[in-house]
């Protein structure tokens, strides 16, 4: 049996497509477009790696054949060695027989040979010598014993031949019943040999076929490895337009601002509204590169400056969060949460009902901060959003 030869034109297919756009550079002009080519890469290496989970399957499964075929390669081994030894044997004991029907053969004939002379001499001498010696008895007894002498005699003679023929036949017998031995052991004995053979070209097939397969999961290997080159570029090429839409955003938006007095909340800072860092993506102002996602508003607000209650509420939570230090958060109703953090001091208790600009603490440092300024948050059902809005920052 013999292997087709592998071909897989969808993989390859895909494999071309897939090095074609690996290939090339992140090009897009915009997030949306970035966001499609990352997701493009990962379902391309999606498709790779069940292809190489698939491929690894298939080359279990012919380990597993292999197995298989080595215990029976065992048996064949041991079977033909059986069989071998037999033929041996066997041929042996054909040998060994038919040198005991030639022998019987050869005694047969001299057997025969005496009888012939014996009966030749009578013969030619007119039974003389048969008759001369029963005269010569001196008397009855005499006579008689000489008379069954001769008899036993001839009769022995006839018995012995009879004897052997009867020996040839069953000499012959066994003969003819040992080549029928050799003949079927022959057989058998090539026809294990012929199964030898397809086994180790049966294994050999197998053997190749998994140095394909090996080869083929390289490869598949190399494109998967190609995808996640390409995700992380496009990562790259996100998070690099996402720090320059920050940037452009937090140009925008920074800086003294004007308050529309229709919002649902108060100005929460003592002070002239001033924005020093928006809501949303922006560079990391911690000098690690890369950008990161503010989840509230940082508003100018010198050490000690008032903080104070955007809208009345109960407050639930005073003390301090790790990277927000001093912190104070207030329960709005309505699923709206406000947060206040970095203080320096807190001046309100949990459970406290305070109302819309109500001082509750005074601005620090404490946190992960770079200077002293409020950070404020709006938590709508447990989500961050943009503060901006709710406190008239457009």
């Amino acid at each position: 049996m013999k292997i087709a030869k592998y071909k897989n034109y969808a993989i390859i297919a895909l494999a071309v497509v897939f090095l074609l756009a690996v290939g090339g550079e992140i090009a897009a002009n915009s997030i949306t477009d970035l966001n499609r080519q990352r997701q493009e890469y990962r379902d391309q290496q999606a498709e790779l790696r069940e292809a190489l989970a698939a491929a690894q399957s298939q080359q279990n499964t012919i380990l597993a054949e292999l197995i298989l075929m080595d215990i029976e390669m065992l048996e064949l081994i041991e079977e033909f060695s059986i069989a071998q030894t037999s033929l041996e044997i066997t041929t042996q004991e054909l040998y060994e027989t038919e040198k005991r029907l030639y022998e019987a053969e050869i005694e047969r004939e001299i057997r025969f040979e005496v009888l012939r002379g014996r009966l030749r001499f009578m013969h030619e001498n007119n039974n003389l010598s048969y008759i001369e010696l029963l005269l010569r008895s001196q008397n009855l007894t005499e006579f008689m014993n000489n008379r069954e002498h001769f008899r036993r005699i001839i009769e022995h003679d006839s018995n012995i031949i009879t004897e052997i023929a009867a020996l040839e036949e069953q000499i012959a017998a066994d003969r003819d019943a040992l080549v029928e031995q050799v003949a079927a052991l022959e057989t058998q004995t090539a026809n294990l040999e012929i199964a030898l053979t397809n086994l180790e070209e049966l294994t050999a097939e197998r053997i190749l076929r998994l140095e394909q397969i090996a080869a083929t999961e390289d490869g598949y290997r190399a494109l998967i490895a190609q995808a996640e080159d390409g995700i992380r570029r496009a990562d790259l090429a996100i998070a690099t337009a996402q720090a320059q839409q920050a940037q452009a955003a937090a140009a925008r938006q920074t800086g003294n601002v004007v308050l529309d007095s229709s919002a649902p909340m108060a100005y929460p800072v003592a002070l002239p509204p001033h924005v020093n860092s928006p809501f949303g993506w922006r560079p990391n102002p911690f000098g690690r590169g890369g950008s990161v996602w503010h989840t509230g508003i940082d508003l100018r607000a010198p050490m000690h400056t008032p903080i104070l209650a955007a809208e009345a509420g109960v407050v639930t939570f005073v003390g301090w969060r790790s990277g927000y230090g001093n912190t104070v958060m207030i329960n709005h109703g309505d699923g709206i949460v406000t947060l206040y953090a970095h203080n320096t001091l807190n001046l309100v208790r949990v459970g406290d009902h305070v109302t819309r600009g109500q001082q509750i603490a005074t601005a620090g440092v404490t946190g992960n901060v770079t200077g002293p300024h409020l950070h404020f948050e709006v938590i709508v059902n447990g989500t961050p959003v943009n503060p901006g809005p709710f406190i008239g920052i457009r």
